[in-house]
């Protein structure tokens, strides 16, 4: 067997052996969640003063076969009472053979006190799961026969979730169970052994000067079996009209990261992400790009800044 090919088939065993229980253990990490906290906390939901739909493109470690490639549209909004707020978020995550689709609807409720929200967020959908073992080509003659990729894999199981987000102009603190997979619904399957993920987010935002702020923020992931990852996070906004930031991923990655402000109400975003493991000399990097929408159904009302 060429060199080559025995490349690729090793690579595509990797991805056959741990793609399904990657995908449900591993909820999709983004570079930019820091700017779209509804991907990781439905508390987040309506908490700022116009709806807001974002669209994210991630493209993770590229060229290598099978990789993650990732996609997220999210909307929310607060209602008139700015007590409720609503979000949608839309995924479609493919890793080798495996694609997973998800719909979920989210709620939160706010509390607010003189200067500060307190707010709870619950989220409910449904994901839907497919491995395609029959387009798996694992011998070069064409003369194949394993039992173990003679029919496809379809799953679809129910999804909930919940978090608290506290925050203020400057501040915030979030924390939240995205989904809890089979610990609350029980098992679809054996290969989709959904493990719950915990996340912890903080953030403030100072002023270095009347036309640079500058913002460092947190987060903090478990999964149980598996050691605690860390975000590091420093965002520096310029005129509030750009916005440049690093951030370092503790045991996986570095990563830069741009948002411009095209118009008063659309946002364009890029991160690069470089991993720092041996999964360097196979890729040449993650990219992740995102566009955001926040709109404004009064002309005389001037949107706030938004820096988280």
């Amino acid at each position: 067997m060429k060199r080559g090919s025995y490349i690729r088939i090793s690579l595509l065993m990797v991805f056959l052996l741990t793609g399904v229980r990657c995908l449900a253990q591993q909820d999709p990490m983004y570079s930019q969640y820091m700017f779209n906290g509804l991907m990781i906390n439905p508390a987040y939901a309506g908490s700022h003063e116009a709806m807001s739909a974002t669209i994210l493109y991630r493209n993770q470690w590229q060229n290598i076969p099978g990789a993650p490639k990732t996609g997220t549209l999210t909307l929310d909004a607060p209602l008139k009472s700015e007590k409720v707020g609503l979000g949608l978020n839309l995924l479609v995550d493919k890793i080798g053979i495996t694609r997973k689709t998800g719909i979920m609807g989210a709620y939160s409720y706010k509390i607010k006190f003189k200067e500060s929200v307190l707010a709870a967020g619950l989220q409910m959908g449904y994901n839907f799961v497919t491995s395609d073992y029959t387009s798996v080509q694992y011998s070069e003659n064409g003369n194949q026969y394993d039992d173990a990729f003679m029919q496809d894999i379809h799953e679809k199981y129910p999804s909930f979730g919940m978090g608290l987000y506290y925050y203020t102009n400057r501040f915030y603190a979030g924390l939240s169970i995205p989904e809890f997979g089979s610990f609350f619904f029980g098992k679809p399957s054996y290969k989709l052994d959904q493990s719950v993920h915990y996340f912890l987010t903080s953030g403030y935002v100072f002023d270095l000067s009347q036309d640079i702020k500058f913002k460092p923020s947190i987060l903090a992931k478990y999964v149980n079996g598996a050691p605690v990852t860390m975000d590091f996070n420093a965002t520096a906004w310029f005129f509030d009209f750009f916005a440049l930031g690093a951030s370092y991923r503790s045991g996986s990655s570095v990563n830069m990261f741009t948002e411009i402000k095209m118009t008063p109400q659309l946002y364009l975003g890029y991160a690069y992400e470089y991993a720092y493991t041996d999964l360097r000399n196979f890729n040449t990097g993650t990219h992740e790009l995102m566009l955001r929408y926040d709109f404004s159904f009064s002309r005389s009302k001037v949107l706030t800044p938004r820096y988280f």
